[in-house]
């Protein structure tokens, strides 16, 4: 009986050797991850002498928590402001003095007379075309009045021209005096960045926007500032709008100004804004920490507004308050540590029925966990041969089930996960030395595979005395989980692959 143990002893750390030979020589044919088996298993056939591992517990996972967004509080922009400090107003501009009035106006005839108006029961919108000649020159257009309650929204769209930069300031005057404020109210201070989306090169355009809380109207003027060069031939689009209705967060017409945004795990959702005008620009800032656990995120918009032709464009601040358009790939968008900002307008209609935005954070599978396994004998089959205690596969049908998380311990869904089962006992020319599986996990994360096997070798036997013998004949065989995408992300155990018995031994 001694010399059993012992030769049993050294057999199963040959055929445990062996086996891990085996998956390393898989690794690196295959790019697989490595997988690590750790043995402590007894060659004594005694069950009450031996140590035996409880069978795989089911991974304990978190649905992540779903959030509707109620509040909004706008917080000091990450946006550099220093080119805005840098520029000054300094024409002398009165409403009560006619010649000034009269002065500004002629001097601004680079600024069309209206190219189009549009007026619905909410907004009037008019649209003009103007030039820069020069850099460091500027275009205005004033006085704009706007009726108590109501808002100003204001939209230049630039060249499509890397040598042009030009920003867009907003001012109020003082009605009581007549006098214009040189500190503008609002200002829109973009780099040139060109987007091309496939529509042609554009640039983001510059917004700004007030409300007049007072009793009475007030006027404002608007001025366009060539930061960077000048064009007499490349005009820019200005596009002035009322409007008199607008939701309780209006006006928040750029990067500047946006409301910062903070995302659940399991997704957040904002229903109390809208689109109040065709140049209506509603801008978020989101944030994503170092300690994230996500990638990417999915952000959508409800179907009635997508059909209206409202947009969700998500951005990166660049030096110098370039904004560049991140893309979407396969309906994603992927993120790094650091700030981006959303911006939410419409291409074609506007609605005073407010839009719904989702932003989904695509969890990241930092782990994989298998949690059980299935064939012919039954989810319980956990028999104690030498090389310790393991699943039995019973048959040719081998199911293995498990769970994708992240570090945190939130379940991920739609992860791809592969299952790969390895016989080494079968030669590589046999082609039965390696079955494998994708499959995609659920909403809980959870994800089932089931292999085809081929049949057992039966390289292995095991003596089980007792009143009636017999001997067991089986192959021992590993089995991996593994994120597809994230290899790392891995749980890996050892199998027994039944052959047959002989009674007697």
């Amino acid at each position: 009986m001694v010399y059993y143990r012992i030769v049993a002893n050294n057999y199963k750390k040959r055929g445990v050797y062996t086996l891990k030979k085996t998956l390393s020589m898989v690794i690196v044919l295959n790019l697989f991850l490595t997988f690590a088996f750790g043995f402590n298993a007894s060659a004594n056939n005694d069950a009450d002498e031996m140590d035996l591992p409880e069978k795989r517990i089911t991974e304990q996972v978190v649905q992540p928590d779903k959030e509707i967004i109620t509040e909004l509080t706008q917080t000091p922009t990450a946006l550099d402001s220093s080119r805005m400090e840098e520029h000054q107003f300094n024409a002398p501009v009165n409403l009560n003095n006619s010649a000034s009035t009269s002065k500004m106006h002629k001097e601004q005839s680079l600024l069309s007379a209206p190219q189009s108006v549009n007026t619905s029961a909410a907004a009037e919108t008019t649209t003009y075309t103007g030039y820069i000649q020069e850099e460091g020159t500027s275009t205005t257009l004033y006085p704009v009045y706007v009726q108590p309650g109501h808002i100003l929204q204001v939209q230049m769209d630039n060249p499509a021209s890397a040598q042009l930069d030009y920003d867009l300031y907003l001012y109020e005057f003082d009605m009581s005096t007549g006098n214009l404020n040189p500190n503008p109210i609002d200002y829109s201070i973009y780099g040139t960045y060109l987007i091309n989306d496939g529509t042609g090169p554009r640039t983001l355009s510059e917004n700004v926007g007030t409300k007049n809380n007072t009793s009475s109207a007030k006027a404002y003027l608007i001025e366009a500032y060539g930061k960077v060069g000048g064009s007499i031939n490349e005009p820019f689009i200005l596009t002035v709008s009322t409007s008199s209705t607008y939701d309780a967060y209006e006006t928040d017409e750029n990067a500047l100004r946006a409301y910062p945004l903070t995302i659940a795990a399991g997704g957040s959702t904002l229903a109390t804004r809208s689109i109040n005008s065709e140049i209506d620009q509603d801008w978020y800032k989101i944030t994503v920490p170092e300690s994230r656990n996500y990638d990417a995120m999915r952000i959508t918009l409800d179907q009635a507004s997508t059909t209206n032709g409202y947009k969700a464009e998500l951005y990166g601040a660049l030096s110098n308050n370039r904004m560049a358009l991140m893309p979407v790939v396969n309906g994603n968008v992927s993120l790094g540590t650091g700030t981006y900002y959303l911006k939410v307008y419409t291409t074609n209609a506007y609605s005073d029925n407010n839009y719904s935005l989702h932003l989904q954070p695509v969890l990241r599978a930092d782990k994989v966990v298998i949690t059980g396994y299935n064939s012919n004998g039954g989810p319980n089959d956990y028999p104690s041969y030498a090389y310790g205690r393991y699943y039995r596969i019973t048959g040719n049908s081998f199911t293995v089930t498990g769970v994708a998380a992240t570090s945190d311990n939130y379940a991920v869904a739609n992860a791809e996960v592969e299952v790969i089962w390895i016989n080494d006992a079968w030669s590589e020319s046999s082609n039965n030395r390696y079955r494998s599986a994708k499959v995609m996990t659920n909403s809980s994360g959870q994800f089932t595979a089931t292999l085809s096997l081929p049949p057992s070798a039966g390289s292995l036997s095991q003596y089980l005395p007792g009143a009636i013998s017999f001997t067991h004949y089986y192959d021992l065989c590993a089995v991996a989980a593994k994120v597809t995408n994230r290899p790392s992300a891995n749980d890996s155990d050892i199998v027994y692959h039944f052959a047959y018995s002989i009674y007697g031994g």
